[in-house]
């Protein structure tokens, strides 16, 4: 089968989900639409996947051009109906939006290259660009003639559902022969969208961890001062910026804290600058995007996971820490609560409260609880987000569903 992302490597969680599949005997076929940039391929793993990888945006002009007029001369029915579907698809008040005939040129590319391997399941993950393309792809292969082509997608939380009319999300999920959920949080917002017919394949598979890799640590006592450690996309869904004010005013109350932000995004320059002007630099550090390896070094000597979110699905990063043995504070948010019960394996506040996410920093650095709600962390991860059982299921979905 082929996997379509919209960047790859990169994304840590797709990337475990593919070896682990080929590890399984699926063969996944690498497929991205943008080509990845440098500081994403972090170790020599990655630079292995990004060499098997289809780069679509990365064509060559030349070879865009021979596929499209391949393609129209010898399937021209198939092809001026793929027109028809990216012009439909691009309809708006004001006129026709020209992205979804771009997609509808890049799906031919992943098409062609699919055909080439004797690939017709496709997978996108994210229910966004990837998907539109999977599913223009896979609409190509069927009216092209011969075996079924199949594709579904992965949905993961507010990005995919939000806008969900620019996104065509409710023709995807029409279209779909598989839609799979991370959360039950998730796949509520999902059902909410499609038709009883469709919710038969709305599936919940939970994401996954590897365990051997996020090994627990040993039993330590909180450093003076405290390390916070948050790993996550620097955008502003992720709350970092209600962190730094909860930092600031922890700091002018007298309780000093060491944060260290793991991560990249559109937001580092805004964090750099705040940061400075908040007289924050000696407490907090951007570290910039780590290889796994070094995510995991950072949460074993963490004495808090601290993820402030305003929007999520369920974040792979809570897992990580909570498989690692470090407390997690974080908010009452989409899926979050499905794993962090509030003092029991974890600590949750509300979400954009600077009040509330200080007092809740105190907290979990200065409960008595700390051994028990670490403990029974590990054992929820251990229990529902061991990346194994996550890919047994997977890999059952699919084979049930791309026939």
């Amino acid at each position: 089968m082929a996997y379509v992302a919209a960047t790859y490597p990169g994304v840590t969680f797709i990337q475990d989900e593919i070896t682990s599949l080929d590890d399984r005997g699926a063969e996944v076929l690498r497929i991205a639409l943008n080509p990845a940039r440098d500081e994403q391929v972090l170790t020599d793993r990655d630079a292995s996947e990004r060499a098997r990888t289809l780069y679509v945006k990365g064509s060559s002009p030349a070879r865009i051009a021979k596929v499209v007029l391949a393609t129209a001369v010898a399937h021209p029915v198939a092809f001026v109906g793929g027109v028809v579907r990216a012009l439909r698809a691009g309809r708006t008040r004001s006129g026709v939006a020209v992205r979804p005939l771009l997609q509808f040129v890049e799906a031919l590319l992943v098409w062609d290259h699919c055909r080439r391997h004797g690939v017709r399941a496709l997978h996108a993950h994210f229910a966004q660009a990837p998907a539109t393309v999977a599913w223009m792809a896979a609409e190509m292969g069927n009216a092209v003639g011969g075996p079924r082509w199949t594709w579904g997608m992965t949905i993961h939380g507010p990005h995919d559902f939000f806008n969900e009319h620019a996104d065509l999300l409710e023709v995807k999920l029409a279209r779909a022969d598989l839609v799979v959920c991370i959360s039950h949080y998730t796949r509520a917002q999902v059902l909410r969208l499609v038709r009883p017919a469709d919710r038969e394949k709305i599936r919940l598979v939970l994401c996954g961890i590897d365990l051997e890799r996020f090994t627990e640590r040993e039993p330590r006592p909180v450093a003076s001062p405290p390390v916070v450690v948050t790993t996550a996309r620097l955008s502003p869904e992720k709350g970092h910026l209600v962190l730094l004010d909860a930092v600031r005013q922890l700091a002018d109350e007298g309780f000093e804290v060491s944060v260290r932000l793991i991560g990249d995004g559109p937001l580092r320059d805004e964090l750099r600058d705040r940061i400075e002007a908040m007289d924050l630099s000696s407490r907090v550090v951007l570290t910039g995007p780590l290889p796994p390896e070094r995510v995991a070094a950072e949460l074993r000597a963490a004495d808090l996971f601290c993820l402030p979110s305003a929007a999520e699905g369920l974040p792979i990063s809570i897992m990580e820490a909570m498989a690692v043995g470090v407390p997690v504070l974080s908010t009452y948010v989409a899926g979050i609560p499905e794993l962090l019960v509030d003092d029991q394996t974890g600590w949750i506040v509300p979400a954009g409260s600077v009040d509330a996410l200080a007092t809740g920093i105190r907290t979990a650095l200065g409960s008595s609880r700390r051994p028990d709600v670490i403990a029974a962390g590990r054992r929820a991860v251990e229990a529902r987000h061991d990346l194994r059982a996550s890919i047994d299921e997977l890999k059952a979905q699919f084979e049930a569903h791309h026939r």
